[in-house]
This record gives C-alpha cells, structure tokens and sequence, in this order.
C-alpha cells in the first residue's frame, strides 16, 4: 500500500486490527475500520473513520469511502470476503488472518510471520519509534497479579476485555 491509499480493515476495534489501522494510519493510508458498537469512538481516536460492523456494514463502508477501497485486511473472521473482493474488485487485494474459508472465496489466508527473522528486525525499529512517539498504542482493559492468571485466563475466555489484559510479576 501507498500513502493516499484507502484500507478497510476488517475487526478494527480488536487487538491485531487496533495495531493495523495504527500502522496504517502512521504510513498516510485512509483507514476505514468496521469495530463493534464499543469500540467506534476509540477506532476514530486512532485516525481511522469507524463504520459499526453487522448488517448494513457494506453500505455504511461505501458511505464512508465513496471513492472506494483499495485495500481489505480482514482480522475479524466475520464471514466478510465475498463482499470484501466485491468491495476492491480484486482477490489479490483482500487479506485474512481470521477467515479459514479464505481459499473458497480465491483470497489469500495469512497465518502470520514467513519465518525470516530479518522481516521481524527490520519492522522492529519503526514500531518502537511509533510506540515512543505515541502513534502506536495497545488498549490495556486490566493488570492482574499473577496469583490470579486462572481468573484472567476465565475472563478472557468469557469476552470480557475489551483490550490487553496484563499479567503483572
């Protein structure tokens, strides 16, 4: 992607979507980002125009991006790819890391790193500069003690964060 490009992502409001409309942001990219009804007002924070996710969610991304989208990274899982590539017109610009169903719809799936640890070297220093700068943040919903891991682990299992929860020592 290139500045002045627009990006839908997919699951804005979540931990992977928080830090790729972030990182998007930060490169001069338009990022329109579906969140839940929660999560819109922090999403807008970050630069990115939120559009609530659920039915209708292909007409409010269309209201909000009339020049259309360029660009679709999918971090929800949502069942989205079909109307994602109708969005962009073209396979090669929709993404996921959350739909399994990815192949049916010729979409490439992403299931993380490529292993080359220079990829991971060379990112590093432009995300620590992000971070120190404060144009990338991670939402921290809770510290716990670590005596309570079990507790965390039963609130994370339930949905209930709504961001990072944080074992301390």
């Amino acid at each position: 992607m290139q500045a002045g490009q627009t990006l839908l992502v997919h699951g804005a409001g979540g931990s992977v979507g928080t830090i790729a409309v972030q990182l998007a942001v930060a490169g001069g990219i338009t990022v329109i980002g579906t969140a839940g009804e929660h999560d819109i007002e922090r999403v807008t924070a970050y630069g990115a125009t939120a559009v609530r996710y659920g039915d209708g969610w292909m007409r409010r991304v269309r209201a909000a991006a009339p020049q259309g989208v360029d660009f679709v990274f999918d971090a929800s899982g949502a069942g989205v790819l079909a109307d994602s590539v109708a969005l962009t017109g073209d396979t090669a610009r929709v993404i996921t890391i959350a739909d399994m169903s990815a192949a049916q719809h010729g979409v490439r799936f992403s299931a993380g790193s490529t292993g080359n640890a220079d990829e991971a070297e060379e990112a590093l220093p432009q995300l620590v500069r992000l971070a120190a700068s404060g144009k990338l943040t991670l939402p921290v919903w809770r510290t716990y003690p670590l005596e309570q891991a079990a507790t965390e682990h039963a609130d994370l299992e339930a949905h209930r964060n709504r961001g990072k929860a944080v074992l301390l020592p």
